[in-house]
Formats: C-alpha cells, structure tokens, sequence
C-alpha cells in the first residue's frame, strides 16, 4: 500500500562550472523532530536510523525502521518542496510515526505538495514546518 504526498524545498548555489549545485545532495540521518504546539523534542533512539537520500535530479529515497518511501523535490531558495512522497505502509515505530507526522504537518492546505523551509546548523540540516515543526538532519 502506498500514499502519495507533496512537498518543497529551496535553497540552490551556482557551482564553478555553471550549474546549479543541490545544497541537499546526499545521504541525511533524521536525529530529532518536533512536531508544531508540541513541547515533547523526539530524539532518535539510538538503535533507530531515519535515513533520506535527496539525489540531485530532484528525487529522494529513504527508509524507516520497516518502511521504505521516495519521491521528487524541489529547491527554490531556502524552501524545499516534496511534489510526491510514496511510502510503504507497516505500523512502524513512534520516531517514525513523528517523521510522518512531520511530513503529513508539512502538507500545504488545499494542496498535494509538502513544504519545508530549510537551512544549515554546522553541518546539521533544519527542515521546518507548520506552525513551530523542525526535524534536525545530520549528514550520512
């Protein structure tokens, strides 16, 4: 079983040959979220690795403890939009039901899409969403 969702994301620099590198590109372990009005931070569990690939032609892979999930993106800016998000569904462990949960959160009203706004910490990615959401991501 699948479910489809979108969602963006932005934030592009030129590189020295003219195209348009993906501040993205890579392999991100998921280590805490917090979904909006919640005061709870979840912190990934040691044994529990959340991973996502944003690959740079636009298109992401992953997987949780038992589900795996992929999609296309877009970066415009500091906003990353995930335009489909397909996923196995298997009851799945708390951290990953607050990374769906995020994901679900990031939904724009009225729309198929998911947005995140995003930036950098060190080396640490910080997707944000909703009303006060933020997962930290740190590079694989």
């Amino acid at each position: 079983m699948s479910a489809v969702l979108l969602a963006t994301a932005a934030a592009c620099s030129d590189s020295d040959d003219g195209t348009t590198a993906d501040p993205l590109s890579g392999t991100w372990r998921i280590t805490q979220i917090q979904v909006s009005q919640q005061q709870l931070v979840q912190i990934a569990p040691s044994n529990e690795n959340i991973l996502i690939t944003f690959e740079s032609g636009g298109t992401f892979n992953g997987q949780t403890s038992v589900n795996q999930f992929s999609g296309r993106y877009e970066l415009n800016g500091t906003t990353l939009t995930m335009l489909e998000f397909t996923t196995t569904e298997v009851a799945d462990t708390q951290f990953a039901t607050a990374f769906y949960n995020a994901i679900a959160e990031a939904q724009v009203p009225d729309q198929t899409f998911a947005q995140f706004g995003f930036s950098f910490d060190n080396q640490d990615l910080i997707m944000v969403f909703g009303n006060s959401g933020s997962m930290t991501l740190e590079p694989q």
